[in-house]
């Protein structure tokens, strides 16, 4: 299916630069670009990103309103919902939010990766907590 990109919303606080550099190339390379759907979410009547924001953004640079999207399959509706939440905190609420927060890949990797690891290890026992409470 295809959804508008501005009806997107991020669960990421930074984009790679040299992500972004591949995927630019992939569209000036190709007249017909194949790039594979972003994953998303319907959560509280929007669409949660769950995998492809350095192809959304993309994307939207490229001129484009729309992008192929699929329903994720993994679960985590609630983490990514609090990875939601994260983000409008931080006044990230569409994917061109997040023009200012590209980072070259080595900090990219040193703070997004290590910000998640602890953001999950704290949204985990959070959850339980809820589960066990109700």
């Amino acid at each position: 299916m295809n959804v508008k990109i501005t009806d997107l919303h991020p669960t990421q606080l930074y984009l790679s630069e040299k992500k972004l550099q591949d995927i630019q190339m992939l569209y000036q390379s190709a007249e017909n670009i194949n790039v594979d759907p972003i994953s998303i979410l319907a959560v509280s009547n929007r669409f949660l990103i769950t995998d492809g924001h350095h192809r959304a953004y993309q994307a939207l640079l490229a001129g484009r309103d729309t992008i192929s999207a699929e329903f994720d399959q993994d679960g985590g509706n609630a983490l990514y919902a609090l990875y939601a939440q994260v983000c409008e905190e931080r006044k990230i609420d569409s994917i061109l939010d997040l023009k200012d927060r590209i980072l070259p890949q080595d900090e990219y990797e040193a703070k997004w990766y290590n910000w998640c690891d602890g953001f999950n290890q704290a949204a985990t026992l959070l959850l339980k907590r809820k589960a066990d409470e109700e």
